[in-house]
């Protein structure tokens, strides 16, 4: 609550209080410093969106008639020189809790996807080798009599380079902790903090780009344990698992609102439509279906939408908490 847009008496309002010199020198060392970040993430629209120059008196009341800056609906202050200044103080406000989501989609992704793939290491590795020692023909055979939607039946020759990735994309997490805390700690970044809420959505959505990559071929991969339906299983948690930690990151709304948008458009909208397995939504209808009765269909229809009905309702979630905390 402690960073809520338009109150008063809050530090990270003080600062906006600052003569509009300071203010635009201070918009202007950033600009320097971040020329690359401001042309490719919001230069482009800056003038667009600077639609008014808010400024206070030196006893800190207002000099509008309004009794607020203006806003845009997720965008932020009307005003961007004062939207640069509420996002340094939001970002020296929220240091613990970004720091807690790193710890905790670093603990999420190794307890969980991490640790799941490394316990089948030896053993993919080693039909991986008989593979390769295969003819031409028998190769083609086994590939033919894998089931769709399990990964070594596209790629059976690129176990080392998937889990090469898996490892990757956790050390891409703790490399951002420790960029975190560096830019935390160190005086020499204390102007470019800002730089956080850049980096940040970026390592998350590499995160959800190569997961959507690896769901899409390999949704299948617990049918002999769970049956056709198994995919929810896989989504919820080994690939969607990790993004819970969005709960304790500190990031603006509209950046919430667009991580969340592209995890339900890969996961629930272009990966179960477009994969080598077929649809798997039909998986389900067709779950249900053989069960005979409409009592028993609806049933098990209702059982195998619920989690997928809870993932899209923590996704709203995600961006409401960031809201209100904005």
């Amino acid at each position: 609550a402690g960073t809520r847009r338009g109150d008063k008496a809050e530090p990270g309002r003080d600062r906006a209080r600052d003569s509009d010199e300071e203010r635009l020198g201070r918009a202007r060392a950033r600009e320097k410093a971040m020329v690359f970040l401001d042309v490719l993430v919001n230069y482009g629209c800056r003038r667009w969106l600077h639609k008014e120059d808010y400024s206070f008196d030196e006893g800190g009341d207002k000099t509008r008639s309004s009794s607020r800056p203006s806003q845009y609906p997720l965008l932020g202050f009307k005003d961007r020189h004062l939207e640069d200044d509420y996002l340094e103080y939001l970002v020296v406000a929220s240091r613990a809790r970004i720091i807690l989501g790193y710890v905790t989609v670093i603990l999420l992704y190794a307890l969980c996807p991490f640790a799941v793939a490394f316990s089948f290491y030896d053993i993919l590795m080693w039909c991986e080798q008989l593979y390769q020692t295969m003819p031409d023909e028998k190769k083609e055979d086994f590939n033919e009599n894998l089931p769709e939607g399990v990964w070594f039946k596209y790629f059976p020759s690129t176990t080392s380079t998937v889990y090469a990735f898996i490892c990757l994309t956790l050390l891409m997490f703790i490399l951002g902790l420790v960029a975190v805390v560096c830019m935390y700690q160190m005086k020499r970044f204390e102007k470019h903090r800002t730089w956080i809420f850049y980096f940040t959505p970026a390592i998350y959505l590499v995160f959800i780009a190569v997961n959507g990559f690896v769901f899409a071929f390999s949704n299948q991969s617990y049918n002999s344990l769970y049956g056709p339906t198994s995919w929810i299983l896989l989504l919820i948690f080994v690939y969607a698992s990790p993004l819970a930690s969005l709960f304790f990151t500190s990031l603006p709304p509209l950046v919430m609102l667009e991580l969340m948008t592209v995890f339900v458009l890969v996961f629930l909208v272009i990966v179960p439509l477009c994969n080598p397995a077929g649809n798997l939504w039909n998986l389900i209808i067709e779950a249900a279906t053989e069960l005979g009765g409409n009592y028993a269909r609806r049933s098990t229809l209702n059982n195998l939408m619920q989690p997928l009905i809870l993932l899209c309702v923590l996704a709203v979630c995600v961006v409401v908490v960031s809201v209100i905390v904005d």
